[in-house]
Protein backbone atom coordinates (compact mmCIF):
# COMPACT_ATOMS: atom_id res chain seq x y z
CA UNK A 1 0.00 0.00 0.00
CA UNK A 2 0.96 3.31 -0.91
CA UNK A 3 2.28 6.36 1.97
CA UNK A 4 2.53 9.49 2.14
CA UNK A 5 3.69 12.22 4.59
CA UNK A 6 1.13 13.66 6.98
CA UNK A 7 2.32 17.58 5.98
CA UNK A 8 2.48 16.50 2.14
CA UNK A 9 -0.97 15.44 2.05
CA UNK A 10 -1.92 18.31 4.78
CA UNK A 11 -0.89 20.55 1.87
CA UNK A 12 -1.99 19.39 -0.92
CA UNK A 13 -5.69 18.96 0.92
CA UNK A 14 -5.84 22.58 1.85
CA UNK A 15 -4.22 23.80 -1.44
CA UNK A 16 -7.73 21.92 -2.91
CA UNK A 17 -10.03 23.33 -0.22
CA UNK A 18 -8.77 26.88 -1.12
CA UNK A 19 -9.33 25.85 -4.73
CA UNK A 20 -13.00 24.94 -3.79
CA UNK A 21 -12.96 28.47 -1.77
CA UNK A 22 -11.97 30.85 -4.69
CA UNK A 23 -14.63 28.54 -7.10
CA UNK A 24 -17.48 29.06 -4.16
CA UNK A 25 -16.47 32.70 -4.08
CA UNK A 26 -16.74 33.30 -8.11
CA UNK A 27 -19.93 31.92 -7.84
CA UNK A 28 -21.33 34.14 -4.78
CA UNK A 29 -20.52 36.93 -6.32
CA UNK A 30 -23.22 36.31 -8.86
CA UNK A 31 -26.05 35.49 -6.01
CA UNK A 32 -28.47 38.44 -6.20
CA UNK A 33 -29.21 40.72 -3.01
CA UNK A 34 -31.92 42.44 -2.54
CA UNK A 35 -31.57 45.62 0.13
CA UNK A 36 -33.52 43.95 3.04
CA UNK A 37 -33.62 45.34 7.15
CA UNK A 38 -30.16 43.42 7.94
CA UNK A 39 -27.08 42.43 6.50
CA UNK A 40 -27.85 38.64 6.35
CA UNK A 41 -28.84 38.46 2.94
CA UNK A 42 -29.21 35.82 0.27
CA UNK A 43 -25.03 35.64 -0.31
CA UNK A 44 -24.11 35.85 3.73
CA UNK A 45 -23.94 32.61 4.64
CA UNK A 46 -21.98 31.61 1.14
CA UNK A 47 -19.77 34.29 1.98
CA UNK A 48 -19.19 32.70 5.71
CA UNK A 49 -18.44 29.43 4.77
CA UNK A 50 -16.03 30.60 2.22
CA UNK A 51 -14.21 32.72 4.92
CA UNK A 52 -14.33 29.81 7.42
CA UNK A 53 -13.21 27.13 4.77
CA UNK A 54 -10.13 29.90 3.62
CA UNK A 55 -8.86 30.53 6.97
CA UNK A 56 -8.81 27.21 8.16
CA UNK A 57 -7.44 26.01 4.80
CA UNK A 58 -4.35 28.30 5.69
CA UNK A 59 -3.41 27.32 8.57
CA UNK A 60 -3.95 23.44 7.69
CA UNK A 61 -0.97 24.81 5.01
CA UNK A 62 0.98 26.98 7.75
CA UNK A 63 0.92 23.85 10.13
CA UNK A 64 1.99 21.53 7.82
CA UNK A 65 4.96 23.73 6.41
CA UNK A 66 5.77 24.42 10.24
CA UNK A 67 5.84 20.98 11.39
CA UNK A 68 9.23 19.62 11.48
CA UNK A 69 8.08 15.56 11.28
CA UNK A 70 4.92 14.22 10.29
CA UNK A 71 3.54 10.71 10.44
CA UNK A 72 3.49 8.37 7.36
CA UNK A 73 -0.25 8.02 6.45
CA UNK A 74 -1.36 5.00 4.22
CA UNK A 75 -3.25 6.11 1.15
CA UNK A 76 -6.58 3.65 -0.32
CA UNK A 77 -5.83 0.73 -1.68
CA UNK A 78 -7.97 1.12 -5.43
CA UNK A 79 -11.00 -1.19 -4.23
CA UNK A 80 -11.59 1.95 -1.60
CA UNK A 81 -10.74 4.52 -3.88
CA UNK A 82 -13.36 2.98 -6.36
CA UNK A 83 -16.06 2.65 -3.29
CA UNK A 84 -15.29 6.53 -2.90
CA UNK A 85 -15.82 7.40 -6.75
CA UNK A 86 -19.13 5.14 -6.83
CA UNK A 87 -20.15 7.33 -3.68
CA UNK A 88 -19.74 10.61 -5.19
CA UNK A 89 -21.40 9.40 -8.06
CA UNK A 90 -24.52 8.09 -5.62
CA UNK A 91 -24.48 12.02 -4.15
CA UNK A 92 -24.56 13.74 -7.49
CA UNK A 93 -27.42 11.31 -8.32
CA UNK A 94 -29.06 12.32 -5.24
CA UNK A 95 -28.70 15.95 -5.70
CA UNK A 96 -30.00 15.33 -9.13
CA UNK A 97 -32.88 13.38 -7.34
CA UNK A 98 -33.68 15.47 -4.48
CA UNK A 99 -36.32 18.48 -6.13
CA UNK A 100 -38.44 15.87 -8.61
CA UNK A 101 -38.32 12.75 -6.09
CA UNK A 102 -38.38 14.66 -2.59
CA UNK A 103 -36.41 14.41 0.71
CA UNK A 104 -37.48 11.30 2.30
CA UNK A 105 -37.64 8.87 -0.47
CA UNK A 106 -33.92 10.24 -1.75
CA UNK A 107 -32.29 10.40 1.31
CA UNK A 108 -33.62 6.86 2.34
CA UNK A 109 -32.40 5.47 -0.95
CA UNK A 110 -29.14 7.17 -0.23
CA UNK A 111 -28.36 6.25 3.21
CA UNK A 112 -29.02 2.32 2.41
CA UNK A 113 -27.09 2.60 -1.01
CA UNK A 114 -23.86 4.14 1.06
CA UNK A 115 -24.49 1.92 3.96
CA UNK A 116 -24.33 -1.13 1.58
CA UNK A 117 -21.39 0.45 -0.70
CA UNK A 118 -19.24 0.78 2.45
CA UNK A 119 -20.01 -2.59 3.85
CA UNK A 120 -22.99 -2.83 6.21
CA UNK A 121 -25.06 -5.83 6.01
CA UNK A 122 -27.04 -5.94 8.86
CA UNK A 123 -30.73 -5.57 8.28
CA UNK A 124 -31.52 -3.52 11.15
CA UNK A 125 -28.95 -0.86 10.70
CA UNK A 126 -29.47 -1.10 6.86
CA UNK A 127 -33.35 -0.12 8.27
CA UNK A 128 -33.81 1.62 11.75
CA UNK A 129 -30.75 3.61 11.65
CA UNK A 130 -31.87 5.21 7.94
CA UNK A 131 -35.54 5.80 9.11
CA UNK A 132 -34.16 7.44 12.56
CA UNK A 133 -31.78 9.79 10.93
CA UNK A 134 -34.05 10.84 8.78
CA UNK A 135 -36.90 10.97 10.79
CA UNK A 136 -34.91 13.80 13.12
CA UNK A 137 -33.43 15.69 10.35
CA UNK A 138 -36.92 15.58 8.99
CA UNK A 139 -38.97 16.63 11.95
CA UNK A 140 -36.14 18.90 13.35
CA UNK A 141 -36.36 20.94 9.90
CA UNK A 142 -40.19 21.25 9.47
CA UNK A 143 -41.18 21.26 12.82
CA UNK A 144 -38.47 23.63 15.52
CA UNK A 145 -37.17 25.34 12.00
CA UNK A 146 -40.14 25.62 9.75
CA UNK A 147 -38.16 24.88 7.08
CA UNK A 148 -39.93 22.83 4.24
CA UNK A 149 -38.15 19.97 2.25
CA UNK A 150 -39.45 18.75 -1.37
Amino acid sequence: MATLDERKADVWIGSGLLALCAFAAWRTTGVRVTPGPTIAGASFVPWVMVGGISILSVIMIARALIREHGATIEMPDGAMLARMGVFTGILVAYAAAFMPIGYLASTAMVFVAALWLFGERRILMLTLFPIAMIAAVYLGFTELLGVWLP
